[in-house]
């Protein structure tokens, strides 16, 4: 499957990988480019409710970054309230025993806690007055074990986690840049999580990597589906 036709470009978006390479001082041309493309979860969601209005709107240069930024990491967290809605669909308490006697609450935490990152999000980008990105579907296969599931979910919560680091640098909004980091920091211990049952290492380096717009589109290709194609 070409990565184009999973994740479909978004100028601004590709504007965001390009500046975070950039020194600082680029911030006037990255924010000209983007101009062109404009022709834990139950605390973090009472907490963005009371938030102030965001005073930017969609023809505001700052909010031409926040949207495309926040568009994207909404497509993300489409994938991954797909992917524990279709593991607790699956799956039963009793199958992730093995795992240890919380570990099933735990998921449907994670599940209640993306649905809650979907929603923030939405709000944020129409606050700023712009379209919502929409849930195209997802191309998570009917997953035989848990282990098949959990195997998946390292792949998708790391690729997440540095997708967010990526492009968490670049709001220049208050209010965005708090939920988005809120929401970062969740990611990573859901990937912590994760790793721990894979067997893998919760924190296996100092600090973690960002990854551009590609590098994730090319590792979640695989299990995005493009608006318009046939589920």
């Amino acid at each position: 499957m070409r990565i184009t036709e999973s994740v479909p470009r978004d100028p601004a978006v590709d504007s965001v990988d390009g500046a975070s390479r950039e020194p600082d001082c680029s911030r006037r041309r990255f924010v000209g480019r983007a101009l062109i493309s404009l022709s834990a979860a139950v605390p973090l969601a009472a907490g963005m409710a009371a938030m102030a209005p965001v005073p930017a709107r969609a023809q505001d240069p700052r909010a031409v970054v926040e949207v495309a930024v926040l568009n994207y990491l909404l497509r993300l967290e489409y994938l991954q309230q797909a992917l524990y809605r279709r593991a607790l669909t699956r799956f039963s308490a009793g199958d992730f025993t093995p795992y240890g006697a919380s570990t099933w609450g735990t998921l449907l935490m994670f599940e209640e806690q993306e649905t809650t990152h979907v929603a923030t999000l939405r709000d944020f980008v129409e606050r700023l007055g712009a379209p919502v990105q929409p849930d195209c579907g997802d191309r998570f296969p009917r997953f035989r074990d848990p282990a098949a599931f959990l195997e998946t979910a390292l792949v998708v919560e790391n690729a997440v986690v540095s997708a967010y680091l990526g492009v968490t640098p670049m709001l220049r909004l208050p209010q965005v840049q708090t939920a988005v980091t809120s929401i970062a920091t969740v990611e990573a211990r859901h990937s912590a999580f994760v790793g721990f049952l894979n067997g893998v290492a919760p924190a296996p380096a100092a600090a973690d990597t960002p990854r551009a717009r590609a590098e994730v589109a090319q590792l979640l290709a695989p299990y995005f589906r493009s608006c318009g194609e046939a589920s």
